[in-house]
């Protein structure tokens, strides 16, 4: 399970998002969606690790891991 609190990006003054919560539970299969240039790849990266967001926090469950390929 992978829990996003309060998280938010942003890029001098350009918010990509703000105060997102989530919780994806284990069985369920996720798909993100949006514009080009909205955040996708950005909110990836972050959930990921790859990148910090500039609030909030991202919580794996318990002997979770979390594996990217890109």
């Amino acid at each position: 399970m992978i829990t996003v609190t309060n998280v938010s990006v942003q890029f001098d003054k350009r918010v990509l998002f703000k105060d997102v919560n989530l919780k994806f539970t284990d069985g369920n299969c996720y798909g993100i969606i949006g514009a080009n240039g909205a955040g996708k790849s950005t909110f990836l990266r972050t959930i990921s690790g790859e990148m910090d967001p500039t609030t909030g926090s991202i919580m794996l469950g318990p002997g979770e891991r979390l594996s990217v390929l890109s």
